[in-house]
């Protein structure tokens, strides 16, 4: 059987009802959105964890 790889590439913005990766649970979500962490890196979060860590979406912010 073969076995199927995904290439190397850097996540993109889902547009709405999109799946991404949640980086602070691990796993995907319908709710994750673009926001920064406290280094500055771009990841996604789901919405239950910007709400426990405190983290807004780059798209809300100023």
């Amino acid at each position: 059987m073969q076995q199927r790889t995904q290439p190397d590439q850097q996540p993109t913005i889902p547009e709405t009802g999109a799946i991404a990766w949640c980086a602070w649970h691990e796993a995907y979500s319908n709710t994750a959105r673009l926001v920064r962490d406290s280094s500055g890196a771009r990841l996604f979060a789901c919405f239950s964890c910007r709400e426990a860590y405190d983290l807004t979406p780059i798209a809300d912010q100023p």
